[in-house]
């Protein structure tokens, strides 16, 4: 049977946080998962999108099970307030935990909830996010999927046609989160001018359309996970792939990649 416990109010974990030994006055609060298992694999996703943490299993040594325990953050899919992480877990023991902990730290953390799995069942996590967001995606409009397939068909037909700066125009806002966190928008544009002007584009013709981030964003895959287009090949500097068109959203009358 699941067991799942919440070891304090969140409001109380973020006070604490700030109060922790070491801890600036001014904390800036970071979130991340922490996982510990002994048998079995999962998969997470942060506000219905799957994390790229797909989920590990236990590994083995002279026959002998070796648990896996591990964290990485939560900096991506963001909400203001509430934030719901979604455990779906196969296996017979495992446990994970969302911690707080200032940035630029690595000790004095404070967990904030956890989750435990004897069987096979899904679970939540939560916690608040408190503090500015910039992601695109917060400016999309709430309004539907109309119009979102016509996008995609559009994408894709520029795939096939080479039509290198309707791809780019589509990608505009993941293009610009990029610029907004590396501080420049050149070396992204270079990259993609280059490999989707030298190189093939896969096309998958059959989609899914999932809502995600309460219908603020939509994921477009195939039947098994792939993008609505790809392109893969071969540098000097080795192998590349790079997935098109994943997560769109909708800025106005206008639907744009916001990541992928």
């Amino acid at each position: 049977m699941a067991r799942r416990t919440c070891k304090t109010a969140i409001a109380t974990a973020i006070a604490l946080v700030t109060a922790m030994p070491g801890a600036a006055a001014a904390c800036d609060v970071f979130h991340g998962l922490r996982v510990k298992i002994e048998s079995g694999t999962y998969h997470a996703a942060l506000n219905d999108v799957l994390l790229d943490d797909r989920g590990h299993s236990v590994s083995s040594v002279n026959g002998t099970a070796k648990p896996s325990s591990y964290e990485f953050g939560l900096t991506d899919w963001l909400v203001p307030g509430e934030n719901i992480v979604t455990i779906d877990f196969d296996g017979t023991a495992g446990e994970f935990e969302i911690f707080a902990r200032c940035k630029g730290t690595y000790a004095d953390d404070h967990i904030v909830d956890t989750v435990t799995f004897a069987s096979p069942s899904s679970q939540q996590l939560r916690f608040e996010h408190q503090g500015p967001l910039e992601y695109s995606y917060l400016k999309a409009d709430i309004a539907g999927d109309e119009g979102l397939l016509d996008a995609v068909t559009e994408l894709q037909d520029a795939a096939r046609a080479g039509d290198v700066d309707t791809i780019l125009r589509m990608h505009r806002p993941m293009i610009e989160e990029f610029g907004r966190r590396m501080g420049s928008t050149d070396g992204i544009i270079f990259y993609l001018r280059s490999i989707l002007s030298s190189d093939p584009v896969d096309i998958v013709e059959t989609l899914t359309v999932t809502p995600v981030m309460g219908g603020r964003v939509y994921q477009i895959r195939g039947p098994d996970d792939q993008p609505p287009i790809s392109v893969a090949g071969k540098t000097d500097e080795g192998s590349f792939y790079w997935p098109g068109g994943v997560y769109w959203a909708r800025f106005g009358d206008e639907w744009a990649v916001v990541a992928n």
